[in-house]
């Protein structure tokens, strides 16, 4: 199991991380975003989760969509939270 990170090391990460906040044990990051568009970037966020076996939740929310990453099994954000977010981040940057 992944190590829970504490606040100052999540606090540090997220400064890289565009657009993500923290929100209780969780990060998110909300994308506006709709219709056709959300559905490629959703399908293609899945596809780049199934890739790293870490899965965030996704609810689509206010026109867009907003991405909700935590480690079930540790109680909190963990070191593949980071790097899922990093991934996500990457995503959104390819799909433009």
């Amino acid at each position: 199991m992944a190590q829970l990170l504490d606040d100052s090391a999540i606090d540090d990460a997220l400064v890289s991380l565009d657009g993500w906040r923290r929100v209780d044990n969780t990060i998110v990051k909300e994308i506006p975003v709709d219709g056709a568009a959300a559905d490629g970037l959703e399908a293609a966020v899945a596809k780049a989760a199934d890739e790293l076996d870490h899965h965030p939740v996704i609810d689509r929310a206010g026109g867009g969509l907003r991405f909700i990453v935590w480690s079930h099994s540790a109680g909190g954000v963990t070191s593949k939270d980071l790097a899922l977010a990093a991934r996500i981040d990457e995503v959104v940057s390819d799909l433009g």
